[in-house]
């Protein structure tokens, strides 16, 4: 027969958690949690963007780029890519100062993107700044 000695012996080895794969487990985890964490922090831009008014007209010297459904006026007269780019360069928009140079560009329809960039990219090379003008 067993003696007492031994029945408690036993039943405290039967009650001992194993501790001993703890800290391996813990180990992992926080490398788990080191390789999953993103580090970097996302950065941006801080901009204040004023309050706008909205005009009744521009004035008499701003020049005016109309595009709707892909057709070009300048100033209310249809224009091709070619000849906005001829006229714009003709206005010698690069020796003007800084408020003759604003060229008001408004877009209404569907414009495609070769038309609106053909554009924007023949007023900026003209010397023009480009002032965009959208129709809610």
């Amino acid at each position: 027969m067993p003696s007492g000695k031994d029945n408690r012996r036993k039943s405290n080895r039967e009650a001992d958690v194993p501790v001993s794969s703890f800290s391996d487990i813990a180990f992992l985890l926080i490398i788990f949690f080191i390789l999953v964490t993103s580090l970097s922090q996302t950065t941006g831009v801080l901009t204040e963007i004023p309050t706008g008014q909205k005009s009744e007209a521009p004035p008499e010297k701003t020049t005016i780029v109309n595009i709707h459904d892909d057709k070009i006026s300048l100033n209310d007269e249809e224009v091709t890519v070619n000849k906005l780019r001829d006229q714009l360069v003709g206005m010698d928009l690069h020796n003007k100062s800084d408020n003759e140079k604003v060229v008001l560009l408004e877009a209404s329809g569907s414009v495609t993107y070769q038309t609106y960039y053909d554009v924007i990219t023949a007023i900026s090379r003209a010397g023009g700044a480009v002032a965009v003008v959208e129709e809610e």
